[in-house]
């Protein structure tokens, strides 16, 4: 049936119980000194600046032997150059005027 009111529920029991226990074994924990803390951190530092250059050389290694790989070494079939002369000049047309020009009116006096 139902607690009584002085009576914690299995759940509330339970939950009291695991957090006890979590502080129990919080206290028996040995922390690092500021001292420590620091050296660890320095190691800490360390490793991931070297780990850094290490991979960065390789990476560097491995695009260069393989970059050869990736070009292609047969020649291009239409390669087009710039031309250093001066362009073409296009012809005008001469006689009548295409459509789409407007023509040109002289005012009459």
């Amino acid at each position: 049936m139902a607690n009584s009111v002085g009576e914690a529920s299995p759940e509330r029991q339970e939950r009291g119980g695991y957090l006890r226990e979590v502080w129990s074994e919080l206290r028996k924990t040995v922390w690092p000194t500021w001292p420590e803390l620091r050296q660890m951190t320095g190691v800490v530092i360390v490793t991931v600046v070297l780990l850094g250059v290490f991979l960065g050389l390789l990476d560097f290694g491995l695009t260069a032997a393989l970059a050869p790989l990736y070009t292609s070494n047969t020649p291009a079939t239409a390669t087009i150059t710039p031309s250093t002369s001066a362009p073409a000049a296009t012809p005008t047309p001469t006689g009548t005027p295409s459509p789409s020009a407007a023509p040109s009116v002289s005012p009459t006096p």
